[in-house]
Order: C-alpha cells, then sequence, then structure tokens
C-alpha cells in the first residue's frame, strides 16, 4: 500500500518538485495550492503526512496545522511545515500549533524526503 502525501504550497514549481521526488519513491501525492484546498482535501481523502507552506494567499499554514491538529479526526496526520519564514520566532509559532517538523526554503529534497520517511516510520 503506498503511503498518501498532501502537498501544500502556493507555489506550483515546489508542489511539483516535491511530488515527483515523493512519487519516485512510491508514495501516493495530492496536492493543494491554499489553506482552503487543503483542508477540504483533507476531509474528503486524508493524508498520512502534509508537506505544509506557511505563507498563503488565504489561510496560513500555521492556522492550517493548528485547525487539523485540534480536531480528533486529524489530529494524527503529521505535519511538516516548509516555509521562507526562517526566525526562531517562527519556528517556536509553528510548534506551538502543532507542527511534527519546520524546515525551511530552500529545502534540499533528499533532507524533505528523509524528514518524510522518519516521521511516517518512526
Amino acid at each position: 500500500m503506498s503511503r498518501k502525501v498532501l502537498i501544500v504550497d502556493d507555489e506550483k514549481k515546489i508542489r511539483d518538485l516535491v511530488a515527483f521526488r515523493l512519487e519516485f519513491k512510491g508514495y501516493q501525492v495530492q496536492n493543494a495550492s491554499n489553506g482552503t484546498e487543503a483542508i477540504q482535501s483533507v476531509e474528503k481523502d486524508p493524508p498520512e503526512l502534509i508537506v505544509l507552506d506557511i505563507m498563503m494567499p488565504d489561510i496560513t499554514g500555521y492556522e492550517v496545522c493548528k485547525r487539523l491538529k485540534s480536531d480528533e479526526k486529524t489530529k494524527k496526520i503529521k505535519i511538516i511545515l516548509l516555509t521562507a519564514k526562517g526566525r526562531k520566532q517562527d519556528e517556536e509559532e509553528g510548534f506551538s500549533v502543532g507542527a511534527d517538523a519546520y524546515m525551511t526554503k530552500p529545502f534540499r529534497a533528499n533532507i524533505l524526503l528523509d524528514k518524510i520517511e522518519e516521521l511516517l516510520n518512526g
């Protein structure tokens, strides 16, 4: 059974890059370009893990993370915040809303893949 990962980023090239690497490794990938789409996608077909951008045009990644982690049905989904926000307080806010990991852009795809595998298999 392939593992399901949702990639949420308003930048298509980032979604495409991460999706390509994950699909190559045998993951089933879903995409969302904003927070609203992400929440709808999770409600319809929950993934095991979400790679979630913070700065998006509608709902921030922080808010998406907070909503999913406070819901009994979705709180076990692993969430990696992947963002250009690299300050310590940004990272602290990410963990305070329930993120399982925090990575900054630019990122190395192999390190992101390692983190995904660690969270799903840990």
